[in-house]
């Protein structure tokens, strides 16, 4: 298996042309079989969660490694070669490889994947095959990016934050066992994403956006605070930063290492729509425009749905939903009437938990961790299911 396509077999009876500087790094016994390759590749007996030799990997062109998904240690081994060779070509020998698997490799920058227990044809197959793609290159292997979800708040109030903070632990969720979303406060002024997980960071985002030429994954993993083991955060500068001096291109250089790193982005916007702020929006996989069911705040929702179209974002990849709806006979919200007056259909309709959402906030949790059969949470499921659909379409 090559670059995750099959690809015809090679025999190993002409290796004349094996590529030099090839290292494989395994458990002994993973290596049995490959000896006719160790005139030709270097074998390298080490088990998969123990550090890697510097000087050999320093010597590396190509490099076949045993990686353990299952071993927190053995995947974070991965990590750290990627970031000191930044363009060394990786093969990662997997114990089984499926969908799940494979994205997680691609997402570290993984080139080739290859089933174990080896052997030789199909080791040598993945080396040959990457061996050309490195021919006049040092790039590196592109990644396929993850989504994007823009949530913007269409008025103060709105709750946007705290539907952001529990959308993206459900998406992430909803997404599949393993998934892990990255939670971006675009907020320069008033975001305080972080402070609603209690998750208090000295660096935020402006350490990211300042980063320039030193933007890579040690300084990401530096700055991103895991609240827990689905969700990053990317905190909210504690200093208020005039808004219009974020350079555009800056923050795409961070966006785009954030879909790399992760399996979901989730933007909680600024209410102020800057050129960066409504670039960010229109390149989003899907825009969730967050309100309450009031008439002066369904009508900032109704400008912010003309500006999209205005743009030609399409409206289908435009989600609407009413926050802190009240429940109760008298009180029901006239969806239909709405739907009509935006000429745009209603994705969701929050209802207020306003005691569970507080103390959840006090104990620095989300309010599905305190009860998991709240109305909120299961409107929430739902909204992330409607969200995760937009995406799949678009």
């Amino acid at each position: 298996m090559s670059n995750f396509q099959n690809i015809n077999s090679m025999g190993t009876d002409n290796m004349t042309g094996t590529p030099e500087q090839v290292f494989v790094f395994a458990r002994p016994g993973a290596l049995s079989g490959l000896e006719q390759l160790a005139d030709t590749v270097t074998l390298v007996e080490i088990g998969p969660a123990r550090d890697l030799p510097a000087e050999l990997v320093s010597r590396a062109r190509i490099a076949v490694i045993e990686v353990d998904p299952a071993d927190s240690r053995s995947l974070a081994r991965l990590d750290t070669l990627r970031a000191a060779r930044p363009n060394l070509a990786i093969i990662a020998g997997l114990p089984e490889v499926d969908l799940k698997i494979t994205r997680l490799m691609l997402r570290k920058g993984i080139g080739d994947v290859v089933a174990m227990p080896f052997t030789s044809d199909e080791l040598l197959t993945a080396i040959l095959e990457v061996d050309r793609e490195l021919v006049g290159t040092a790039e590196d292997v592109a990644v396929e990016l993850a989504p994007t979800f823009a949530v913007q708040k269409c008025s103060g109030g709105a709750g946007a934050t705290t539907l952001a903070t529990h959308l993206a632990d459900a998406m992430a969720r909803d997404f599949g066992e393993g998934c892990r979303a990255c939670l971006i406060d675009l907020d320069l002024q008033s975001g305080d994403a972080s402070s609603y997980l209690d998750q208090p960071s000295r660096k935020s985002l402006v350490d990211l956006l300042e980063a320039g030429n030193r933007l890579d994954d040690e300084l990401f993993r530096a700055v991103a605070t895991e609240f827990n083991d689905r969700v990053d955060v990317i905190a909210a500068p504690t200093d208020i930063m005039p808004i219009e001096e974020v350079e555009l291109a800056s923050l795409k250089s961070v966006i785009a290492l954030a879909q790399r790193k992760y399996d979901l982005v989730i933007f909680d916007m600024p209410s102020s729509l800057t050129n960066w702020a409504m670039s960010v929006m229109l390149a989003a996989d899907a825009v969730l425009l967050v309100s309450q069911n009031s008439i002066g705040a369904l009508r900032q929702v109704k400008r912010r749905l003309q500006l999209l179209r205005s743009f030609d974002y399409h409206p289908r990849k435009v989600a609407i939903a009413l926050n802190r709806v009240q429940g109760g006979m008298f009180k029901k919200v006239d969806r239909s009437g709405i739907e009509d007056a935006l000429h745009h259909p209603i994705a969701g309709l929050v209802h207020s938990e306003t005691q569970l959402i507080q103390e959840a906030q006090a104990q620095g949790v989300l309010s599905t961790t305190l009860e998991r059969r709240s109305r909120f949470a299961s409107d929430i499921e739902a909204l992330a299911d409607h969200l995760l659909a937009l995406a799949e379409e678009g």
